[in-house]
C-alpha cells in the first residue's frame, strides 16, 4: 500500500511539544500521526460505552423519578387519612395529646431506622426496572467488539 504524504501547519509550541513526544516515545514523527489521527477516527468505541452508560444512568433516573413520585404520593394518601381520622382536640386536652403525638411519632422514627438499617425501603415493596453495573456494561462493550 502506497502512503500518502501530507503536510499539516502547527503552532511553534505545539510542534515542540510534538517532537519532544516523539522524541520521548521513540518513535517517528509519521507514526505518531497516524495512531493519533486511527484513535480520532475510530471513536466509535469510546461513543458506544458512552452511550450506555447515558443510557444506564437515564433509567436509574427514571427509577428515581417513580420512586419519588410513589413516596409523594403515600404521604398524600396518609395525610388524607390522617386528616379524616384525627377528631378535634379541646384545649384542656392538647398538652397530653402533644405528648403522646411525640411519643407516637418517636416510635415511627425508630421503626424507619430499624427498617432502613437493615436495608429494607418501602419502594423495595414495588416493582422496580433493574439497571445493569458496571459488569454488564463491560460484557456488552466486549461483545460489540467481538
Amino acid at each position: 500500500m502506497k502512503r500518502k504524504n501530507i503536510h499539516p501547519y502547527l503552532s511553534p509550541e505545539l510542534y515542540e511539544q510534538f517532537k519532544g513526544y516523539c522524541k520521548k516515545v521513540n518513535a517517528t514523527e509519521s507514526s505518531v500521526i497516524e495512531s493519533a489521527l486511527k484513535e480520532y477516527f475510530d471513536d466509535s468505541k469510546d461513543m458506544k460505552l458512552l452511550l450506555r452508560r447515558l443510557d444506564r444512568i437515564g433509567r436509574y433516573l427514571n427509577r428515581l423519578e417513580r420512586d419519588i413520585t410513589a413516596i409523594a404520593e403515600a404521604l398524600a394518601v396518609y395525610v388524607q387519612l390522617w386528616f379524616a381520622h384525627t377528631p378535634r382536640i379541646g384545649d384542656n386536652e392538647k398538652d397530653a395529646a402533644r405528648q403522646e403525638a411525640w411519643n407516637q411519632y418517636q416510635k415511627f422514627v425508630d421503626y424507619v431506622a430499624h427498617q432502613m438499617a437493615g436495608g429494607h425501603r418501602f419502594v423495595d415493596d414495588l416493582v422496580q426496572d433493574v439497571v445493569g453495573d458496571e459488569e454488564e456494561l463491560r460484557k456488552a462493550v466486549s461483545d460489540e467488539e467481538n
